[in-house]
């Protein structure tokens, strides 16, 4: 009895991380989160971007600030 209970548990088994596999394929894959995937991805580059250029600029460069007196 427990040779024929085991491979049904596991094909059971296999069938149900299959059906959840492929519902979490298609959440992953879904227009919401694909726009949303690619709207994170530009701000990352965006930032990465003036992070770079603010590297790259000299502080000699940058507009002294003026002190303003009462």
């Amino acid at each position: 009895m427990l040779e024929t209970l085991i491979p049904l548990v596991v094909n059971k088994s296999v069938e149900v991380v299959g059906i959840l596999l492929e519902k979490f394929c298609k959440w992953v894959l879904s227009d919401t989160n694909t726009k949303s995937a690619n709207n994170f991805l530009k701000m990352q580059i965006l930032v990465l971007y003036l992070d770079w250029v603010l590297q790259k600029t000299p502080l000699k460069s940058l507009p002294e600030e003026s002190e303003e007196h009462d």
